[in-house]
């Protein structure tokens, strides 16, 4: 919103600022501005022939303007004369904005200011009536005032009609600022800067969602692992002290559960966040993770993921993400003999890539854990791809910027 539109909404204080005061002046100005612009047409037109002649004859226009502006809206006008001094410097004047600025201001200048100057006219002499009509009368036309009553009555009306110009005229200022915004100071770097608000708060979430990451796994494996291993040394005792009996059978019974409970804890926190994947690295969780599956896995990472040469952790995480829930899914879901998951950083890019030699026929499903990862992906603006024609080989590709 502009400085006069922000003043226009604060209602009656805005008659007694000097608002309206400094619109009227500056439609004043713009009219003077507009004659001289139609006088100075034709030198303008003949002799701006060359770049240093064009932005002799322009840029004092285009100056005299953001000084009237000034009068309403300064922050506008100094962006706008900021802007005009750049394009004088590169020699860009007169720009097809610049050009329909000064025609807009010049037609709709003295459009504005003759019907103004006027209505003031009027409503100065309806205001002055009771000193007109003392020894003479006015003559309004249709009405003739001779009397000191009809002259009151035409000075209430003089001061209604100042009161709707100084707030029409504030209107029009209002909108040749919204003009002066679009055509002499666009706002261009504010989608850049809401981009870059945006990419800070990604940053920002993605970072908070590491912490929360590490903070979890770190409660599940140093306490909850830690309570079932302690369990099962318990209940492994009592079954060893009765071993025959009853009592034995349903703690052995127990120690079985509590050790498929520790084996499914370590799968979950092998899947979610393993804790060698934030000491050591990449490299070497995906190792561990090799290790665990009842696959032959060949693994082939740059440098990129190793010890001395980590990945950014959002993208490192990913990466593990990626494998693991590829990986599994080979593992669960298909015949395959080998897989070649590949690591690559390619400039800013990183890409990992999963290969199975398994019959294909593989695709992402909504809702399911390919889709979910390619959701995910895009927090990193990376893309997930599959390639997998019947009869195989299967291809799972991940690719984001580090």
């Amino acid at each position: 919103m502009t400085a006069v539109g922000s003043a226009l909404g604060t209602g009656p204080r805005f008659l007694v600022s000097r608002r309206p005061w400094c619109a009227l002046l500056s439609v004043l100005c713009g009219g003077v501005l507009a004659a001289a612009a139609v006088v100075g047409f034709v030198p303008v037109v003949l002799l701006g022939l060359t770049r240093e002649l064009r932005a002799a004859l322009w840029e004092p226009m285009l100056r005299l303007q953001c000084a009237r502006l000034r009068l309403v809206d300064p922050h506008t006008a100094d962006h706008a004369a900021a802007r005009v001094r750049a394009a004088a410097a590169e020699r860009r004047l007169p720009t097809v904005r610049h050009a329909a600025y000064l025609v807009a201001t010049t037609v709709f200048g003295g459009a504005v200011c003759c019907p103004a100057l006027l209505g003031f006219l009027i409503a100065a002499g309806l205001l002055a009536a009771p000193l007109l009509v003392r020894g003479d009368y006015l003559d309004l036309g249709p009405w003739v005032v001779d009397e000191p009553a009809e002259a009151w009555i035409c000075t209430g009306a003089g001061f209604v009609a100042a009161v709707l110009l100084l707030g029409l005229l504030s209107a029009w200022s209002a909108l040749e600022v919204l003009v002066a915004r679009t055509l002499l100071a666009p706002d261009a770097d504010r989608w850049q800067r809401e981009a870059v608000r945006i990419e800070n708060s990604r940053s920002a979430l993605l970072e908070a969602e590491g912490f929360e990451r590490e903070l979890l796994e770190s409660e599940l494996h140093d306490r909850v692992q830690h309570r079932l291993v302690a369990l099962s040394m318990t209940l492994g005792l009592a079954e060893s002290q009765d071993a025959n009996g009853p009592a034995g059978r349903v703690a052995a019974e127990a120690h079985r559960q509590v050790d498929e409970t520790l084996s499914e804890l370590r799968a979950v926190l092998r899947g979610f966040s393993p804790r060698v994947l934030t000491e050591r690295g990449l490299g070497p969780a995906l190792i561990d993770l090799a290790a665990d599956l009842p696959l032959d896995i060949h693994l082939d990472l740059d440098d990129a993921s190793g010890p001395g040469n980590r990945l950014p952790p959002a993208v490192e995480h990913m990466s593990y993400v990626f494998a693991a829930e590829s990986l599994t899914n080979v593992a669960r879901h298909t015949d395959a003999t080998r897989v070649d998951l590949h690591g690559t950083h390619t400039g800013t890019q990183w890409v990992v890539s999963v290969t199975d030699d398994g019959p294909g026929g593989a695709h992402i499903v909504g809702g399911h854990g390919l889709d979910r990862l390619q959701r995910r992906l895009a927090a990193l603006d990376g893309q997930l791809t599959v390639s997998s024609p019947p009869g195989g080989p299967t291809t799972i590709r991940m690719e984001c910027t580090v």
